[in-house]
């Protein structure tokens, strides 16, 4: 309880802040005592050995944010301070998503996500909390699911796409899970919303290896890297293949690695479509699979980004981009 009072207190002041004479400029909300509480938090989760303790803390860190992002003046601001939080935009600032993870001590992860929909012109932006239930969905490539059916990661990347002219707009998430001590998942995702502006995740437009999906998951060794960019000059999703590292350890993912081989899924007709090997290894080079990999470290691995010979965009290049693909989407009907 504690830790209740200084919080209701920081917001009631956010949202109650008075405003100067007539002629003279609102003041505008201060964020920064919120900052502040949400790093004290982060502390007191970093130095703390119960993980029970760490996710109640996780949960206030949910609260600050749940509270203070309703607030129209914070769609805009940066919570620059906030390092250890993601956030990103979606192209045009459709919407926002704040987006975190917990290490517990027996090498597992959790995740946290808040999708923020701005409101209409000085209304109160829609705060949308996500419960990750990773563990208890059935067959998840091949699900719709709600908020509560979330399947916990970290988004990277946010992609815009339409089915027509005048049709229904997805948006296409890249997004890691550090999982566990034995394997690492990423995730091509859709996420769609309703007439209400509730989010759905997951959509029937991903064709992959002769099968529609409603999303792609990669599982891959915690000790390895995969590849999932999109790339902007190709306008394609690319992603390393994956594979066990011996025949007999079909289906066992904390064997499986990239074997030197690339795809892609581009956009067309509304669908992500399969492009099967737009890389193959040197016909000189083959992948050396003489031992089984060692037990993998407790650390959290850092993904490595591959980059191209050319020049990647910037992030207002790449913006401006997407929106032009949207359009040329459309006229790319089968």
């Amino acid at each position: 309880m504690k830790k209740f009072f200084p919080l209701f207190f920081i917001l009631v002041g956010l949202l109650f802040q008075p405003a100067e004479t007539s002629g003279k400029k609102k003041k505008k909300a201060d964020f920064y005592p919120v900052e502040v509480s949400i790093q004290q938090l982060f502390n007191e989760i970093r130095e703390t050995k119960d993980d029970s303790l760490a996710i109640k803390l996780h949960r206030q860190i949910e609260e600050i944010l749940a509270q203070t992002l309703v607030l129209p003046e914070a769609y805009k601001y940066k919570f620059d301070s906030l390092g250890m939080i993601g956030r990103i935009y979606a192209p045009r600032k459709d919407f926002r998503m704040f987006n975190w993870n917990h290490s517990s001590r027996d090498g597992t992860y959790r995740n946290f996500a808040l999708i923020v929909l701005p409101g209409n012109k000085n209304e109160p932006s829609k705060v949308v909390r996500m419960v990750e239930s990773t563990d208890s969905i059935f067959r998840p490539d091949q699900q719709l699911l709600a908020p509560e059916q979330w399947l916990g990661c970290l988004y990277y990347k946010i992609l815009p796409k339409k089915q027509g002219k005048g049709g229904k707009r997805y948006y296409t998430l890249l997004g890691l899970d550090m999982h566990g001590l034995k394997t690492k998942k990423k995730y091509v995702e859709i996420l769609s919303f309703d007439s209400n502006d509730n989010p759905q995740f997951g959509a029937p437009i991903i064709e992959l290896n002769g099968w529609t999906k409603h999303r792609v998951i990669f599982e891959f060794s915690a000790q390895q890297s995969m590849y999932l960019e999109y790339k902007w000059l190709k306008r394609r999703i690319e992603f390393d293949h994956l594979a066990p590292l011996m025949p007999y350890l079909v289906g066992e993912y904390e064997y499986y690695e990239p074997d030197m081989f690339r795809d892609a899924l581009k956009f067309k007709g509304g669908r992500w479509k399969h492009i099967k090997d737009i890389q193959k290894p040197p016909k000189d080079k083959r992948l050396k699979k003489s031992s089984l990999p060692k037990p993998p470290k407790q650390s959290l691995m850092k993904e490595k980004k591959v980059k191209g010979g050319m020049k990647e965009p910037t992030e207002e290049e790449e913006e401006q981009q997407q929106e032009e693909e949207q359009v040329d989407d459309t006229s790319e009907q089968e």
